[in-house]
């Protein structure tokens, strides 16, 4: 029984490593062929780049967008931390209401069998 769980061990150890040499090699095949594909887009990129930086001279422009937009993300942050107890009295109405109507119950019930004398 012991010589068959060491052989087991040491075929689970042995497999183990090639799945790491198979990944591995895999791995580095993926990567060689990204820095290929990257490679080729990144003139590309580069020169597309070059056009969106002549046409704009201005550096102004890209700052006012992202104080903008980190404006709108503080207006946007302030009326949810104000707006959030205006909104908790609000729905706690209706969850009353919701919750005494007992919905739930009187949607799913069977329907009534009703005996009928013949």
């Amino acid at each position: 029984m012991k010589r068959q769980s060491k052989f087991l061990l040491i075929l689970l150890c042995l497999s183990l490593l090639l799945f790491k040499a198979v990944s591995g090699n895999r791995f580095v095949e993926n990567g060689i062929k990204r820095a290929e594909i990257y490679s080729n887009y990144s003139a590309y990129i580069l020169a597309q780049q070059e056009i969106e930086a002549s046409g704009m001279s201005d550096d102004k422009n890209n700052l006012t967008r992202a104080i903008s937009v980190h404006m709108l993300g503080i207006v946007i942050g302030i009326f949810l931390l104000f707006g959030a107890a205006q909104l908790k009295q609000i729905m706690r109405a209706i969850v009353k209401v919701l919750n005494s109507a007992q919905l739930n119950q009187e949607i799913f019930k069977p329907p009534k069998n009703i005996y009928i004398p013949i």
